[in-house]
């Protein structure tokens, strides 16, 4: 396991959780209520704030923990695609963030698509979600190190 600051992955695991409040509310809550075929009211059915929030914002500090790991095992190479030639600048966060979510998100919102047939615009939402709130937080992570 490589040395990482805490606090920048504790910033990056909140960074999710402020862009799905933006996202999935003001920003595009009616779009994705929509494409979900469900009303507000239908979601707080029996919603549990603590398992919901609770489970997402672990994850999220999963997903930041290994984005510290991976930066830190890049050495060299985080230098190589930074503009600066930093290993720790904006740059390289946003290269890693891209091909993590070319790699692992957009093969499972694609298999979402074509097995459980879900709606193309519901992927394309989710997909834009997942870029924003990788890209920050690998950004978060590369700049705060």
């Amino acid at each position: 396991m490589q040395d990482f600051n805490y606090l920048a992955v504790l910033a990056a695991g909140i960074f999710p959780m402020i862009v799905g409040a933006l996202w999935y509310g003001p920003l595009f809550g009616k779009r994705w209520l929509a494409l979900m075929e469900t009303t507000a009211e239908e979601i707080q059915e029996g919603f549990n704030p603590l398992k919901t929030y609770g489970g997402s914002f672990l994850l999220a500090l999963i997903t930041a923990f290994i984005l510290a790991q991976l930066f830190a095992g890049l050495g060299d190479a985080a230098r190589v695609v930074s503009a600066a030639g930093k290993s720790g600048d904006a740059a390289a966060g946003v290269y890693l963030a891209l091909l993590a979510l070319i790699a692992f998100i957009l093969p499972v919102g694609c298999q979402s698509v074509a097995f459980e047939k879900r709606k193309a615009g519901l992927f394309w939402l989710n997909l834009g979600y997942n870029a924003v709130a990788l890209i920050g937080q690998a950004v978060i992570i590369a700049v705060w190190r």
